[in-house]
């Protein structure tokens, strides 16, 4: 059986990475593009008041987030990605009040516009790096509740959004990902700022991939009205410690499944738990979003004189004048003397440029020694790392 080439499995032109995942350091190449539409629904189960502990809700309570979001990306250059968005979301509170009634309460609207931007550098062996930064804009005031009159129900908090942070992405030879994220958050006026952090691994395969993380908020409890509580400004959230939060903490496990439906568009679902916090709710999300992604084309393209391959493997090992190279496969992979092999300089944003050519003069079990024969790019030299493409002839 012939071996797929780690290329097509992880660039565009086999659509494995393009469709059923994603990882979330890999920018759009050049005039590439993607556009999506994600819905969620969020249900709290019970509030975490700002000193950890549970508030229950009464019987007939309740509250729930319904939101949309419709989002593009653009690659601006090969390491450049520009993002827009809109979101549109529903509160749905039900609270008992003083009285012993039901305060049944909605509010409905666009919560937010926003731009990020996501710069990834050039990757390292395996491993992919980016700086990112958003802004997002609140196209609303909420009106203050007062000892004569209350505000309507708040959709979200008031001010703007700003974060910046950084990712760094690991990417298996077998199509594995890991993905750890962190940065700053300013989540709005009158807020405690944030430090955000998520981690997320997933399995991909052609048409599928399964995903699993955590994601996270931790304060950094400057709250402006901390030791003045009674001046902080008073909102009508409904039965909700989502809004107007003090210092405000979460961590939410998550899983999902992604389904590729051809080489463009994908399925990702997703199931999320808030298990513990500070100043907000506890309870489970579900979302559903559809994507098409196009990218665009590198610069550099793919070298001509790629082909299909028996097997694959890196070097890991040089001789001093790089006339002779020590490979990672041996004859327990089928490698036999007499093998060709082609050198690569791979990178996982598209770049897959043929080095050199060499024959295996000796296979032991698990490595082998390839003798070079043939240089194609003088200005790119062999070394540790370099993708080892194999084939009979």
């Amino acid at each position: 059986m012939k071996f797929i080439p780690l290329f097509l499995l992880f660039v565009a032109s086999a659509a494995v990475a393009q469709t059923s995942y994603v990882p979330p350091t890999k920018v759009l190449l050049k005039k590439g593009y993607q556009l999506g539409v994600t819905g969620d629904y969020f249900k709290s189960s019970k509030s975490i008041d700002k000193d950890g502990k549970d508030v229950e809700f009464l019987d007939g309570e309740s509250f729930s987030r319904t939101q949309g979001e419709v989002e593009g990306r653009y690659g601006l250059t090969n390491e450049l990605q520009l993002s827009g968005g809109v979101r549109f979301r529903q509160n749905a509170s039900k609270m008992i009040n003083a009285g012993g009634e039901v305060e049944d309460e909605t509010s409905t609207g666009v919560q937010s516009t926003f731009l990020s931007l996501m710069y990834a550098f050039k990757p390292v062996d395996r491993f992919i790096y980016a700086v990112e930064g958003t802004f997002r804009y609140t196209p609303y005031t909420n009106e203050e509740t007062t000892s004569t009159q209350r505000g309507t129900m708040v959709l979200g908090d008031d001010g703007n959004e700003y974060t910046v942070g950084a990712a760094v992405t690991y990417a298996s030879r077998t199509n594995n990902y890991l993905t750890l994220r962190g940065g700053y958050r300013n989540p709005g006026k009158d807020l405690a700022t944030e430090l955000y952090w998520q981690a997320e691994a997933a399995l991909a395969w052609k048409y599928v991939a399964l995903i699993a993380g955590v994601d996270g908020s931790s304060s950094m409890n400057n709250d402006p009205y901390e030791d003045k509580p009674l001046e902080k400004p008073n909102y009508y959230t409904g039965r909700t410690a989502l809004y107007n939060s003090s210092n405000r903490e979460w961590m939410a496990p998550y899983a999902g499944l992604n389904l590729a439906l051809g080489e463009s568009w994908r399925v990702e679902a997703r199931g999320s738990q808030v298990v513990s916090g500070k100043s907000t709710d506890l309870g489970t999300s579900f979302s559903l979003a559809l994507i098409r992604r196009v990218d665009g084309k590198k610069t550099s393209s793919p070298d001509k004189r790629f082909k299909d391959y028996d097997f694959e493997g890196t070097i890991t090992k040089v001789s001093p004048k790089k006339g002779y190279v020590v490979i990672d496969r041996g004859l327990s992979s089928d490698v036999q003397k007499g093998m060709k092999i082609d050198f690569f300089d791979f990178d996982y944003v598209g770049g897959n440029i043929l080095l050199a050519r060499g024959t295996v003069i000796q296979a032991k079990s698990e490595t082998s020694i390839v003798k070079i024969t043939q240089l194609y790019n003088t200005k790119k030299e062999l070394k540790e790392g370099v993708v080892a493409r194999g084939f009979f002839r």
